[in-house]
């Protein structure tokens, strides 16, 4: 299984940017239209998030981070996947700066 781990920085503080994603990822269930769209998201603290999103129609189980100054992305990424891993990071990245940026 291929994986998908990244670092994203910010300024924002972690309550703000804990406050962005979630209200970000409330967003999302609303407006299906993205290409990215969170199915489940288990909150185990304010700061870390573990949840399943489809994007390009596979399902990829994954784990968020939330840190002071960071934001800590690992997403593992099921075998067919794997192909489109390059276009996946890309809409990944994408959306984390719409969110934390």
């Amino acid at each position: 299984m291929a994986s998908i781990i990244k670092t994203f920085g910010h300024s924002l503080g972690k309550e703000e940017a804990a406050r962005r994603i979630r209200e970000r990822i409330s967003a999302e269930k609303i407006n299906r239209a993205m290409i990215a769209t969170v199915t489940r998201e288990v909150w185990s603290d304010p700061y870390n998030l573990d949840f399943s999103m489809i994007i390009f129609n596979y399902r990829l189980d994954g784990h968020l981070g939330i840190g002071d100054d960071t934001v800590t992305l690992n997403l593992n990424l099921p075998m067919g996947a794997a192909t489109f891993k390059g276009m996946i990071d890309e809409q990944i990245s994408r959306q984390m700066e719409l969110m934390i940026k």
